[in-house]
């Protein structure tokens, strides 16, 4: 039968040092220095009184219990926003928020200028702050809670934030840095592929990146990949100096690099966008068309003009593989994106592109790039299909090298 028991609050002197040296035994005084650690309340106190009175076995696990349950309040970090930022030196900054201090003022500009008209959601908050806030859940791995905390906001407000700006990035900025060349741009694109490859006329690279994601609820299968992880194919191309031309995402990561290429406007409007004499590069996972070149299957009896034209290819498609690189490990929140709107997840990969451009565009560079970040995931052997108008181009580059 349990007898209910009142103790009385314990007094300062309980713990002081000379309190715990006089403490009867070992396991008494170890219990004092455990309470001494911990900023307790006068109600836990109480508590731990009664524990030292019936002399519980157990107390040690109790008092446990309560220094794990005080350990996970994390207080907010006080002023990082308005007086701990300022104080970074450009190399602080950029290690931290992955762009550079005047590419985030570039930045700034572009959104004020483009977000003049729309209305910030929710709660009221300066717009450089959305964005550092964003900047750094790109470019770090850090959990929702701790960067609320640090940025002395709620969850609640750091996600409108992230959506927000994410969203403005792809639908307000996106298009003004990242579109398909045209004109001179598109034959100084051309110069500078020709100027470390000898196949003529290439405007661009493709490849997909896989990006690891949380497994949606519904068609989970669909979304594992060959390396058996969940994640969705970005599909990109890019030109000689690195700079995204071309980018869609939303696949399910068990979706054939072809397959996805099908699945884009690019696929349908190529014909009209690349000119005659004028291609694309890939592997041999796409099709042979007209516009669009890949190596020969080597079946283990190429030619010698054929292992030519292959090395050929593959050292100018090497700039798709180096883009891929730099958008990981500039913006690590790429490697895994544990979002679970898809929106947010789809908006987040195509921020990175537009980052990527632009700090391109503001010589920006980043110099812990690991350039082995990749996925390297085949999907396996699809019939990829292409046609006699590439064959036969194809041919005819072989014969020109």
């Amino acid at each position: 039968m349990l007898v209910p028991m009142v103790c009385k609050a314990i007094p300062n002197e309980f713990l002081s040092p000379v309190a715990i040296k006089m403490a009867p035994n070992q396991r008494q005084r170890r219990l004092l220095k455990l309470i001494l650690m911990m900023n307790v309340t006068q109600m836990e106190l109480n508590v731990m009184a009664l524990l030292f009175t019936i002399h519980i076995k157990n107390a040690q696990q109790i008092l446990f219990f309560m220094d794990n349950k005080k350990s996970r309040i994390v207080p907010k970090v006080s002023n990082y926003y308005s007086e701990t930022i300022p104080r970074f030196n450009d190399r602080d900054f950029k290690s931290h928020f992955r762009l550079s201090k005047t590419t985030c003022e570039v930045l700034l500009v572009k959104i004020h200028e483009t977000t003049t008209s729309l209305p910030q959601p929710g709660r009221q908050i300066d717009i450089e702050k959305r964005l550092l806030m964003f900047l750094w859940y790109i470019g770090n791995m850090e959990s929702f809670r701790s960067m609320a905390d640090r940025f002395d906001v709620s969850k609640g407000t750091l996600h409108v934030s992230v959506k927000y700006i994410s969203n403005v990035l792809v639908t307000k900025i996106m298009p003004l840095v990242i579109s398909w060349p045209t004109g001179d741009r598109l034959q100084k694109i051309a110069d500078g592929f020709s100027e470390t490859s000898r196949l003529e006329g290439i405007i661009g690279a493709i490849d997909g990146t896989h990006i690891e994601i949380k497994c949606p609820s519904k068609h989970k299968q669909a979304y594992f990949n060959r390396k058996k992880y969940p994640s969705l194919v970005l599909l990109a191309v890019c030109d000689s100096s690195l700079n995204f031309t071309y980018v869609f995402t939303g696949c399910p990561g068990s979706t054939h690099d072809a397959g996805v290429l099908r699945q884009t406007p690019l696929y349908r409007d190529a014909p009209g966008v690349i000119p005659p004499g004028k291609h694309i590069i890939g592997d041999s996972a796409f099709p042979l068309l007209a516009w669009l070149m890949k190596p020969f299957r080597d079946n283990g009896n190429l030619s010698r003009d054929q292992i030519k034209f292959n090395q050929a290819l593959s050292s100018s498609r090497q700039v798709i593989e180096r883009s891929f690189g730099f958008l990981k490990s500039r913006f690590r929140r790429l490697i895994k994106l544990d979002a679970v709107d898809m929106q947010v997840i789809v908006e987040t990969i195509l921020s990175g592109c537009t980052l990527h451009n632009i700090c391109l565009a503001n010589d920006d560079e980043m110099f812990d790039i690991e350039h082995d970040i990749g996925d390297d995931v085949q999907n396996g052997p699809e019939q990829v299909q292409g046609n006699q108008e590439g064959t036969d181009i194809r041919q005819t580059l072989m014969e020109r090298l």
